[in-house]
């Protein structure tokens, strides 16, 4: 991997890595940000859920 590589072939020209080593760190950083973007936001709406929860409780 090539950390200034942000293409989503990876490195060098116009023709495939016949190798299969065709992720780059770009790659790599924006799957990174999106498995946490899916945590934060499943932990947000799981916190939502329990505040309403506690708070419907309160009238029942």
């Amino acid at each position: 991997m090539d950390l200034f590589d942000f293409e989503a072939g990876g490195r060098g020209g116009d023709v495939p890595d016949p190798g299969g080593h065709g992720c780059g760190w770009g790659t790599v950083l924006f799957l990174g940000f999106c498995v946490l973007l899916a945590v934060a936001v499943q932990w947000a709406f799981g916190a939502v859920g329990d505040l309403l929860r506690w708070f419907l409780g309160l009238f029942g």
